[in-house]
């Protein structure tokens, strides 16, 4: 499968000085306590593994009349191995820079059991409309069931298990962040934090960001997050405008940020190298970084996040 707009370059350091993030926070770093649960899906027809990480001392007896806020991400496998969220949100917890919350990454229908084009049926979940830079097209994919999928089988499944408050999270990259967008405006008030990595806000015309000129019933804490260097040619410029554009429609209506990297490309080591700030800007007291220049280093903020 082949995304026209923007294509993941491998092996490209991202950040000035960021390449070795996860390394560096071995000090502070202890085991995660992560399970999985397996969730049969109605609405997609699939089955697919939820996997949950714990927040520190959820097992500890003092702890077990606590109740935490649940934050859900896209693409699991992804999130948890390659942007590696369970070492990096254990830290920050750990740390005290975030408070404790259960985070749960969901396996995308390409990661299903019954899964035979993993490209497609993972495009096919995250797209509300047709992509036709998309190749092979998807003409009728299935992402408008991705709400009903989220609110009626995922959330239920994880608070019947697991001590969860209504308080809710959700975020992802690329299409995954796209789907995320648009869930939160299918179901306005169910999500206090929002995160968008690198979304695909072109899709069918660019529908998303013109439905957020007449949304008004955001998250109350939004990041978006983007790269100079996404995609060929004039795509890295393309996702630079997408995202300030959405930036400008929400910023007088919530709390709201938005990080563009210099040279960073659409891929997983870039979002990884994100992350930590993503998560403190949403979820803890950092201040969002609002310098202008992309073409400089954005990160005298290192020495927080042991870069």
């Amino acid at each position: 499968m082949f995304w026209k707009r923007f294509l993941p370059i491998a092996g490209v350091a991202v950040l000035s000085g960021v390449s070795g993030i996860c390394a560096a926070q071995t000090p502070t770093d202890k085991a995660a306590d992560i399970e999985e649960v397996s969730l049969a899906s109605k609405v997609f027809h699939n089955t697919r593994t939820l996997r949950v990480l714990l927040p520190p001392h959820y097992h500890d007896p003092a702890s077990r009349s606590q109740k935490y806020p649940v934050f859900y991400f896209t693409d699991g496998i992804a999130v948890f191995h390659g942007r590696q969220l369970d070492h990096i949100a254990s830290n920050l917890m750990r740390t005290g820079k975030i408070p404790p919350m259960i985070f749960v990454g969901i396996d995308n229908g390409g990661s299903t059991r019954e899964s035979r084009n993993p490209g497609t049926d993972r495009a096919s979940e995250y797209l509300p409309f047709e992509d036709k830079f998309l190749e092979p097209p998807l003409p009728n994919p299935q992402g408008r069931l991705f709400p009903q999928f989220l609110e009626d089988e995922v959330r239920p499944a994880i608070d019947g298990k697991y001590r969860t408050t209504k308080e809710a999270g959700l975020g992802g990259a690329s299409y995954g962040a796209e789907i995320a967008l648009y869930t939160a405006m299918e179901r306005p008030g169910h999500y206090r934090w929002l995160y968008l990595e690198s979304p695909s806000l072109y899709v069918h015309d660019d529908a998303l960001l013109h439905r957020a000129q007449d949304f008004h019933q955001w998250p109350t804490h939004i990041y978006i997050g983007a790269g100079t260097a996404e995609g060929s040619g004039g795509t890295g410029q393309e996702m630079v405008d997408d995202v300030t554009r959405l930036y400008k429609i929400i910023e007088h209506q919530t709390q709201s940020c938005l990080l563009i990297a210099p040279g960073a490309h659409h891929e997983e080591e870039a979002w990884r190298a994100r992350l930590p700030y993503a998560l403190d800007v949403l979820l803890g007291n950092a201040s969002c970084y609002r310098k202008r220049d992309y073409t400089t280093d954005l990160w005298p903020l290192r020495s927080r996040y042991y870069l």
